[in-house]
This record gives structure tokens, C-alpha cells and sequence, in this order.
């Protein structure tokens, strides 16, 4: 459709327009990588976006630089055969677990960007962040920044906004990872066209990926304390149940520590945060995905999706210059929702920090 046909449309059913990005492309072209020089983990750095290739050889360096911090775990393969790592940052026996992934969905970079950038600062962090490396301490790491890496290598080389796995199909490709897990199962938000975006697959597992990430997360349930997966974007910090109206178990002791988290990151940054179930925040309701299935399985006490920048100026084509900022914010909000107490929230403060609610996918 031309653009004239389309301004016509929408004056004809009287809808209001709003033109975002002119160029989509050259947007897309802009976020530019950056080789990374191994064994040099120090050039590994968070002004750009990184290959597959490169974020596993720097994982896999810490690791060999780092012994006595760092283990390197593989949790599964995907289905063209590529491996899903997972990093453990260790600690004695006796700790609580929690379990962080990105990349689910292989066209949001930032995610997987934010996965890396906490890796690097959960393990240097002594001397440089004392609460920070309170939390490192606390507990044992397992941060997966890539659950879907053919996805996200098709993204790059292929098509930018590739968002599922590669099944291929006879009649199209593709599994939405996050509609894939069994609660609810194609109930809601989701499809059983192949060819859709949030197309979620045969059945509950049927994909290799997140039949990898449930078995890993199942391993590690007994002490699971925090399961929080990153997307992109969109802005918000959802609480479960994505596939729920109501507001059940824990939901109100959740929505205070995220709102403290939020009021932190606007302090740093100025950025603009919603919180709520998927359904308070988007205005949807969605089935199978990672986080409702972890917390109805295994009453994990703290279960939370972010949303990451933007708020849909740029979406999917996130700047490089945008990239170090959302990182550093996602960590004070971070920490803040893993040290909160409960405390009442000044409701004109937490109104200026606060996004309302949008129409995006996670």
C-alpha cells in the first residue's frame, strides 16, 4: 500500500496517525556492532550490539578468566542445532537460585544486551557496587542471555525483526517461544497460524528451546527465589498472571517493590515505567508463556517480565547511544525490586515516574 492510499484510509475511518520513524531501514542500519577481540574481555562492551558468536566467546572467556566465579553451562540445543548457554556466577551450597534470561524472542536485541551487561557486573562487582555485590553473594546466578539463538542470528543476518525460533514448517516458519510453555496453552494472545508472529506451536514443549529453559528451571525449583525474564519493549514491569484479569497471590507485595524499582529508575534516568499483569499494562491476556508457567508450577515467590526501552519511538531499531542507559537503569531497578521492603508509595511521586499502557507484544 502507498503512502497516499494509506493517509486516505485513515482519514476515511477517521483514524488518528502518528508518524514514529520515517525511515525504518536506515534505523535498523544504525544499530551498529562491534567485533569483539578475544580473549580481551574488556572490549566486550555495551555502546553496541554483539553477534551471537561473539557473546558466547566472551561468555566462555569470563568463564576461563574467572574460574573461581564463572561457570559456563550448556542448557540444551535449539532446533538448527546451536547451543543455549547458561552462566552460572557460583556460590556455596545452601543459597537461593535465581534464574534471568533474555533473548527469547530473537528480534529484541536489548535484552539479551542487558542479560551481558549484568553478567559483567555481577562478577566484578566487589570494590565498585557494595549492594550489588551483596546480591552476588546472596545467591547463586544462572543468567541465560540467549534463549532463542537462532532466532536472534537470523535477526542479524537475516531479517531485523525475525521474532520466533526457526521451526520450519510446510507452511510457514517459526514457533513463539513465549506462548509455547503449558498453562493455558493457545488460549489467549496467542495463534495456531504458522504463519503469525504469535504463532505458539504444536503443543505445550514442542519446541526444543523452551523444552531446554522449563527443564533447567524445573533442576532448580526447590530454591528458586526470583525468575525474571527480559523482553522488549514497551516500558513495563509485568507481575503474573499474563493469562488472568484479576490480581491473585502475592500480586500487591509485588506491585510495591516494582513501583519502587520504577521511581529508582526515574530518578537516574527520567525513563517512564508501567507496571501491572499483562492485562492492567497491554490490555490483552496471553497463554504460555515462561513466567505465568514458573510461578503457577512452582508458587516462585518473585516472577517478573521487563519490558525494556523504548516506549515504541524507535521499538525494535533501539539506538546504540540508548543502549548503555537503558542498561544501567534496568540495573537499579533491579536491585531495587531485589532489596525492597514494603513501603508506602507517594502516589504524585510514582505518577510522574509511571507509563501508561500500550499496545505491545512481549
Amino acid at each position: 500500500m502507498d503512502l497516499e492510499l494509506f493517509k486516505e484510509r485513515t482519514r476515511h475511518f477517521k483514524l488518528q496517525t502518528q508518524v514514529l520513524l520515517t525511515d525504518v531501514q536506515s534505523a535498523f542500519d544504525s544499530q551498529n556492532m562491534k567485533k569483539y577481540v578475544t580473549p580481551k574481555v574488556d572490549s566486550f562492551n555495551w555502546e553496541y550490539y554483539h553477534t551471537l558468536e561473539d557473546i558466547y566467546q566472551w561468555m566462555s572467556d569470563l568463564a576461563v578468566q574467572n574460574p573461581e566465579r564463572v561457570e559456563l553451562r550448556t542448557i540444551g540445543q535449539s532446533v538448527e542445532g546451536r547451543d543455549i548457554q547458561a552462566v552460572l556466577i557460583k556460590k556455596e551450597k545452601g543459597k537461593a537460585n535465581v534464574i534471568i534470561d533474555g533473548g527469547m524472542h530473537g528480534n529484541e536485541w536489548i535484552s539479551t544486551v542487558f542479560v551481558t551487561f549484568l553478567i559483567k557486573r555481577l562478577v566484578y562487582a566487589k570494590g565498585e557496587d557494595d549492594i550489588l555485590y551483596d546480591l552476588a553473594n546472596k545467591y547463586h546466578w544462572y543468567l541465560i542471555p540467549v534463549v532463542n539463538p537462532d532466532g536472534f542470528d537470523y535477526s542479524i543476518k537475516h531479517d531485523r525483526l525475525w521474532r520466533k525460533n526457526r521451526r520450519i514448517f510446510s507452511t510457514g516458519e517459526g514457533v513463539d517461544l513465549n506462548r509455547n510453555f503449558e498453562h493455558n496453552f493457545g488460549k489467549y494472545g496467542t495463534s495456531a497460524n504458522v504463519k503469525d508472529d504469535n504463532y505458539g506451536g504444536t503443543e505445550p514443549f514442542s519446541e526444543p528451546e523452551s523444552k531446554a529453559l522449563a527443564g533447567f528451571i524445573t533442576s532448580k525449583r526447590d530454591r528458586l527465589k526470583f525468575y525474571i525474564s527480559f523482553h522488549a519493549y514497551g516500558q513495563k514491569i509485568i507481575i503474573p498472571y499474563d493469562d488472568r484479569v484479576q490480581h491473585v497471590e502475592n500480586f500487591s507485595e509485588m506491585d510495591n517493590y516494582a513501583k519502587q524499582a520504577i521511581l529508582r529508575m526515574y530518578r537516574l534516568n527520567g525513563v517512564k515505567y508501567g507496571v501491572g499483569t499483562i492485562y492492567d499494562t497491554l490490555g490483552l491476556r496471553a497463554s504460555g508463556s515462561s513466567t505465568t508457567w514458573v510461578k503457577k508450577n512452582f508458587k516462585t515467590k518473585y516472577v517478573i517480565t521487563f519490558l525494556l526501552r523504548d516506549n515504541g519511538s524507535y521499538g525494535y531499531a533501539l539506538p546504540n547511544e540508548q543502549i548503555r542507559p537503558t542498561c544501567e537503569e534496568t540495573l537499579q531497578g533491579l536491585v531495587e525490586l531485589m532489596t525492597a521492603r514494603p513501603r508506602r508509595i507517594r502516589s504524585d511521586l510514582f505518577n510522574a515516574a509511571q507509563k501508561p499502557g500500550n499496545t505491545i507484544k512481549s
